[in-house]
């Protein structure tokens, strides 16, 4: 992961383009702390691309189920915690 201050990108956005096309993405800081992310433009369309859409991608991946491949209660029950979670009060 190839991370730039935003000044450096400033002054050298034409090469931190090029190596986009063949880096990842490169992360822009602003004091330390990360504040963008710039991507090639095939990046950009791939995690954009309508059938990466997470919906798109569970309704897909249900319809490819087959009728007996589905959880059963009793497998969903194992998958399950039993723990009761953490303890919790409205008051102070």
């Amino acid at each position: 992961m190839k991370t730039s201050t935003i000044a450096e990108a400033k002054n050298n956005l034409s090469q931190l383009i090029h190596q986009l096309e063949s880096d990842d993405a490169i992360h822009l800081t602003r004091h330390g702390k990360p504040v963008a992310v710039m991507l090639s433009e095939a990046n950009y369309q791939k995690l954009t691309h309508k059938e990466n859409n997470l919906y798109q991608a569970i309704q897909q991946w249900r319809t490819n189920l087959e009728g007996d491949s589905a959880l059963t209660d009793t497998e969903l029950k194992n998958i399950r915690s039993t723990s009761q979670g953490r303890e919790f009060s409205w008051d102070k």
